[in-house]
């Protein structure tokens, strides 16, 4: 069972180096998402980085957008002909070798390689999140329903990429966890069940209602395990409000309190040190330079 430090520190020099990186990924995805009318806003850290910081969260190393469902499908159809020169659009349909349910929006000519995705196959570069936003099922046992399946989906999926994911628990429980999923990572490699077959299988479980008289009021992101607690009214998001962050401006919802505390309570408290968590790489690499190995 591998144990993770998701507290430690960055050199600092490095992380503003990062910091700068992630500006022009997001800089150029807003100046595209404003040519062709699409709608994101900045999500989850990067929301509290942009009203408690204005700008990023001083420890934080990514960088979250979301979408209504519709304008992400506009973004992935428009994606080659305005941002493939510079960049790499990560998702398991177009990369089959990619075993997670997050897309990434990653710099051509740098390398981010994590804990977490390590025994992945495919490029990993510097990127920016994007959470596509769908309607939550009207109804506590629909709605559960299909968070249980978008979850239970996305959890094979990233399973299909890695036999040791990081597991939290200790003791006994983390060691029967660890256990139990490196067989079902072996039971998906011998059904032949690939990264982009699960994920159109999630794909399917968190669209179900987009276009269902049995939809709620709710969106939500099922890409992780909190979707369903974090869903937010669709009117509380429109219309968007630009801020400062860093040296440009962004996006965030119009009840943006309203979102940020359902998914962190308090969130201007700062989090004591070993609650500021980040993602810190095994291995990073910056355009032109050498990799940096941790």
């Amino acid at each position: 069972m591998k144990k993770y430090n998701r507290s430690k520190s960055y050199n600092p020099e490095i992380l503003d180096k990062l910091h700068a990186v992630h500006i022009q990924i997001l800089t150029d995805f807003i100046n595209v998402c404003k040519k062709h009318n699409l709608d994101y806003f900045v999500a989850y850290g990067t929301a509290i980085g942009a009203v408690r910081h204005k700008g990023f969260i001083p420890w934080d190393d990514d960088v979250d957008v979301a979408m209504l469902r519709d304008d992400y499908e506009k973004f992935l159809q428009i994606f080659s002909q305005e941002l493939d020169n510079k960049y790499n659009l990560l998702t398991p349909e177009r990369d089959s070798r990619y075993a997670c349910t997050v897309t990434h929006l990653q710099r051509k000519g740098t390398v981010f390689v994590s804990e977490t995705s390590k025994n992945l196959k495919c490029e990993q570069c510097i990127y920016i999140d994007v959470f596509p936003l769908d309607y939550v099922a009207k109804g506590r046992i629909r709605s559960f329903c299909q968070g249980l399946s978008a979850n239970f989906w996305g959890k094979l999926l990233f399973l299909s990429g890695s036999s040791e994911p990081v597991i939290l628990y200790k003791g006994i429980l983390g060691e029967l966890m660890s256990i139990g999923c490196k067989c079902i990572h072996f039971g998906i490699k011998i059904l032949h069940l690939s990264p982009r077959i699960l994920y159109q299988k999630h794909k399917k479980a968190a669209t179900r209602y987009n276009f269902s008289k049995k939809r709620s009021k709710f969106v939500t992101s099922f890409e992780y395990m909190g979707g369903l607690k974090d869903k937010i009214v669709k009117n509380d998001i429109f219309p968007l409000k630009e801020v400062p962050f860093e040296n440009i401006k962004v996006n965030i919802p119009k009840n943006n309190h309203e979102f940020l505390s359902k998914v962190y309570g308090n969130y201007m408290k700062i989090p004591e040190k070993a609650k500021q968590i980040n993602h810190m790489p095994l291995v990073i690499k910056f355009e032109g330079e050498s990799p940096i190995y941790r």
